[in-house]
């Protein structure tokens, strides 16, 4: 990098060099008294060890969810996908003369008794709504509306238009999954209600290049990192160039404070954040808990032949041994496939623009997963080159989680393993889970919708409550998230990023991704029942998430068979199947299913509903607490990985520290910035219970009959889902004592849609 000096391996000290090494460490409270701090009530009101790993007690957590009865449930705000759905079902919603734009006219419908519009807190909202958004939704250069109107579908088609898949018109690869092409007036959302203002003004310094190379950062913390530099390059202080511990000082002491469900805490803040069981754990309740799957015999048979190669004779016992079914694989040993490159040894790395070269691997990890829960990683190949025998694979020292913890913290061939580990799920998580499994895969589905149901129809009405600002949202991150700030970062160029991103829409299963389905495939059980063995005690994601689906699946299906009381009557839809045919079609996406029955609309109406919540919810909304501490899961490495396994047992501090973004000061705000954007916590009104709280004021007095039943399948959402809050409060209190508390899916917490 620009202005950086290399670093040399720290002198081995005396043994009274080591006394005070380790005074050193008891006494180390602060980097330098010049350094910027932030203000005092921030510094008071920090996470620290005790309040992250606190979990409440039923008492105080009992105290503050949703009431037990739906009547007795405060509400903020209206849910807006509840509250459009109204509106357009009232008719009231004004029109434009085709002919003539500057002619509006006016509602044909009007409030009438018996529905939520009628109460004080309705007229409130909506008033403020209308006031301000008058101006701008009859303006004539066509500023889009925030109100609804209905649309009828030919010119919804018109709207909704898919980009070019998988070729553009030129003949060249597109850059992105199926997206809509432009996005439509009445659903584009100002980027100030899709990100926190002070975020967005933020990052929009970032995007607008105003962030300097390393060399334009000025201050105190600039000056520190190059005085550490220079004492270690010199000689004479070697002990004084920049170590590990002095990146958790300085996230404990002068780091940025969030506003994400975790107060602001982050993993760097446990006094164990680098050990196997932190690392373990992040593939359980992390921010990527979706990926982890059995090996497959072929796996353990590479593993137990790389552990007699490298001299791990132990480990090569152990795994003959063991139980197959207690071995599983976090995978990256496709990613030189899917990122285009035909050479399976060729080196991944890329160098952006005026910013030092970055590199990427596809590690494969290893894990044991004991009786008792306990999730051991035994061994990481660092970087998957085609097969075992052309890579580098490290085992781990540790043979149980029951062995010591002593060593850990300067076994550090096995935390720089540990790390391309990390480096290999960033990449993974980002572009493909959360980014194209996410966001990219419902927007698929949002725009098939438009172009083939009815906006009136039961289906749409459904639905649409669950894609609010989703479509916006994408558009911001294809035009600057991913190229400006993704790409900025990763060890592989642009087009091997989106390419990357491309493979896995083009492989995605719908139907395998059905939270059962997905579940059975990657080798655990898909029942609640079956989720209760203490094997399963720390896998809170996948008890969370079995127990959601089924909220959610009686509910659309309660739902539907108001209006489909049979197979036939879902047959005979037009709509739905043309739905279905759009998504395999247009969409590139053919494991959507055929919607012939029943329950094959109910089951494809869950999916799409559990992307754009809980699956969503569950891979964003913690990326905060694990990422912003970048030394944690970094999205590059910053120096080449070891070629040969003899040169990786040869590594020492400095190698870890090089291979991270600690002296590349723009790359680490970068690293930082875009979990800190996406994690802000999810406002009351747009939570799963709120929309289930709203559905129901809606239509709390009114007397017809599909009316009454909509009410009760809502009361009846609630109350499922509010006993969902006690069932995620006890699986969380049930993992492992110390464990991390795990309630990103708390109902309460989880957004209805895709809304950052």
């Amino acid at each position: 990098m620009v202005g950086r000096r290399p670093i040399v391996p720290l002198a081995s000290p005396s043994l009274p060099g080591k006394a005070l090494a380790f005074m050193d460490t008891l006494l180390h409270k602060a980097l330098d008294g010049d350094l910027p701090t932030p203000p005092a009530k921030v510094v008071a009101a920090r996470p620290d060890q005790n309040s992250i790993l606190k979990h409440p007690t039923e008492k105080e957590f009992f105290a503050q969810i949703a009431p037990k009865s739906i009547a007795d449930a405060p509400l903020p705000s209206f849910d807006p996908g509840i509250f459009n759905n109204e509106i357009l079902k009232m008719k009231l919603y004004p029109t434009l003369d085709p002919k003539n734009p500057l002619v509006v006219r006016p509602p044909v419908g009007n409030i009438v008794e018996g529905t939520y519009i009628g109460t004080q807190l309705a007229l409130t909202q909506a008033y403020s709504r209308i006031e301000q958004t008058f101006a701008s939704l009859f303006d004539v250069l066509g500023i889009e509306p925030t109100l609804p109107r209905l649309i009828p579908l030919e010119e919804q088609k018109k709207l909704y238009q898919f980009s070019a898949y998988p070729k553009n018109a030129d003949g060249t690869a597109a850059s992105y999954p199926p997206h809509l092409q432009a996005i439509p007036k009445d659903q584009e959302v100002s980027q100030f209600h899709i990100f926190s203002a002070v975020g967005l003004i933020e990052t929009q310094v970032l995007l607008s290049k105003i962030t300097p190379d390393e060399d334009g950062f000025l201050g105190k913390t600039k000056q520190w990192l190059l005085e550490k530099s220079r004492a270690a390059a010199f000689g004479g202080e070697p002990e004084k160039g920049m170590r590990i511990q002095d990146v958790v000082d300085y996230n404990k002491y002068h780091r940025k404070f969030g506003s994400d469900i975790t107060e602001g805490g982050n993993v760097g803040l446990l006094d164990d954040w680098f050990s196997d069981r932190r690392f373990a754990d992040q593939s359980l309740t992390g921010t990527n808990p979706t990926t982890i799957t059995m090996a497959t015999k072929t796996w353990i048979d590479a593993f137990i032949k790389a552990a007699k190669a490298g001299g791990y004779d132990k480990w090569a016992n152990i795994l003959g041994k063991a139980d197959s079914a207690s071995l599983y694989v976090q995978d990256g040993s496709y990613f030189r496939k899917a990122f285009g490159v035909e050479n399976p040894e060729a080196t991944l790395n890329f160098k952006p623009v005026a910013v030092d070269e970055n590199w990427c691997v596809g590690s494969v990890t290893l894990f044991q997963l004991h009786e008792d829960g306990k999730l051991h990683p035994v061994a990481i190949c660092i970087d998957h080159k085609g097969s075992m025998d052309r890579s580098v694979t490290i085992f781990n020292k540790r043979l149980s989680p029951n062995d010591s913890t002593s060593g850990e913290k300067e076994d550090w061939p096995w935390r720089y393993a540990k790390t391309c580990a990390q480096v290999t799920d960033w990449m993974r998580h980002e572009l493909v889970v959360h980014l194209t499994l996410s966001h990219f895969v419902e927007e698929a589905i949002i725009v098939a919708t438009n172009r083939t149901i009815p906006m009136n129809h039961p289906v749409y009405t459904l639905l649409s409550p669950h894609w609010f600002k989703t479509l916006s949202l994408n558009a911001a991150a294809r035009a600057s998230l991913v190229p400006q700030v993704v790409c900025d970062i990763v060890g592989v160029n642009n087009e091997q990023a989106l390419a990357f991103a491309r493979q896995a829409y083009d492989t995605y299963d719908f139907v395998g991704s059905y939270v059962p389905n997905d579940l059975k495939r990657r080798g655990f059980p898909d029942t609640v029942e079956g989720l209760k063995h203490p094997r399963y005690k720390n896998y809170a994601y996948a008890k969370n998430m079995v127990a959601l689906w089924g909220v959610l699946r009686k509910y659309v299906q309660t739902m539907l068979e108001i209006h489909y009381p049979n197979d036939a009557k879902v047959a005979a839809d037009q709509a739905l199947q043309d739905w279905s045919n759009e998504v395999k079609t247009a969409a590139h996406m053919p494991s959507f299913p055929e919607i012939k029955t029943v329950d094959s609309l109910v089951d494809a109406i869950t999916m799409c509903i559990h992307i754009a919540a809980p699956f969503h919810s569950a891979v964003n909304y913690l990326q905060s607490f694990y990422q912003i501490f970048v030394i944690n899961k970094p999205p590059s490495l910053c120096s080449p990985p070891p070629a040969t396994l003899d040169q990786l047992k040869g590594y020492k501090e400095p190698n870890l520290v090089a291979a991270l973004p600690i002296n590349r000061q723009r790359q680490w705000l970068l690293s930082a910035q875009v979990p800190w954007l996406l994690s802000f916590k999810v406002e009351d009104e747009r939570s799963l219970i709120n929309f289930a709280a709203s559905q129901w004021s809606v239509y709390k007095y009114k007397k017809e009959q599909a009316d009454v039943k909509i009410r009760d399948a809502s009361q009846t959402l609630y109350t499922d889902l509010q006993g969902l809050q006690k069932t995620f409060f006890y699986n969380s209190a049930g993992m492992d004592k110390g464990s991390i508390p795990y309630m990103v899916l708390d109902p309460g917490l989880t957004a209805v849609s895709i809304l950052i």
